[in-house]
């Protein structure tokens, strides 16, 4: 009896104690110690071959991005139910993004709050996915994609993105006499109106510049700062007075009344000097 207690108290104590460990490193990975977790990740391989955790981490200290993106996309195959899997959608999404990628961030996002309704996650999902739809000119899908993600998600903050219409109140069904001859006749019409519409595509011609760098490594590191607040955000080479510098900027808005707007907040918020630039695409 005594043994048999023993053993099941060994499997609790291991079981919290594989917690822990996990609970830490990514505590760890938070604060930016990315080699101390790297250093421990044999062993924890080597004691949990088969818990989903282990795996996550090993996918979050890889350097390489595009091979971290193929084994987040592997994990969440291999443990979908994970508390993890949710994270690891994201790390995806923020990946897409980050490489400028939008419409494929966009889905990504969209896809994570309808799959993982646990978590702390979903008002940084909705960010960037909107800013993706933005990104891409995608008004219209970013409104209805919203109006759907309100009805799961009433509590998240939906007005600063300045969309209006988002409210799904059902109106009273009212029934109506049909002609089905001029049904017929309307649905014709609408089929010769659009051989002859061509879609006209809504200039976007002003970015924010918000620094320029000679080190493509501070411009980058600014990039993911606001990539991480939700702006579309790119580095683009430019030349200035014979020098290459990398200026950051945040695309792409269709006025310069718009585009300034942003460019106060961000001063406001990140203490940022800022330039509006007409950049036609």
């Amino acid at each position: 009896m005594r043994k048999c207690s023993l053993f099941i108290f060994a499997i609790l104590f291991g079981e919290q104690l594989y917690a822990q460990n996990i609970d830490l490193y990514l505590t760890l990975l938070e604060k930016g110690r990315l080699d101390e977790v790297k250093l421990n990740l044999p062993e924890l391989l080597n004691r949990y071959p088969d818990e989903a955790g282990v795996y996550f981490l090993q996918a979050m200290v890889n350097d390489n991005g595009d091979a971290s993106l193929i084994q987040f996309r592997d994990f969440i195959n291999k443990f979908p139910n994970s508390p993890f899997a949710s994270r690891a959608g994201m790390k995806i999404g923020e990946y897409l993004f980050s490489r400028g990628l939008y419409s494929q961030a966009s889905v990504q996002f969209k896809a994570v709050l309808f799959k993982y309704p646990q978590g702390d996650h979903h008002q940084r999902a909705l960010d960037l996915m909107v800013n993706s739809y933005f990104a891409t000119g995608e008004e219209d899908s970013a409104k209805a994609a919203l109006r759907t993600i309100k009805q799961l998600y009433p509590s998240l903050k939906y007005l600063q993105y300045g969309i209006e219409g988002l409210d799904n109140s059902r109106r009273k069904a009212k029934l109506v006499k049909l002609d089905p001859s001029a049904i017929s006749n309307r649905i014709k019409s609408a089929k010769a109106k659009r051989k002859d519409v061509v879609p006209k595509r809504i200039p976007k011609p002003w970015v924010i510049q918000v620094g320029a760098f000679g080190k493509y490594d501070n411009a980058n590191r600014l990039k993911k700062q606001l990539q991480g607040n939700g702006y579309a955000t790119e580095v683009h080479t430019v030349n200035s007075n014979g020098k290459r510098l990398h200026a950051v900027r945040i695309v792409r808005f269709e006025t310069k009344e718009s585009a300034d707007k942003i460019g106060r907040k961000l001063k406001k918020k990140f203490g940022l000097d800022f330039r509006v630039i007409n950049n036609p695409e």
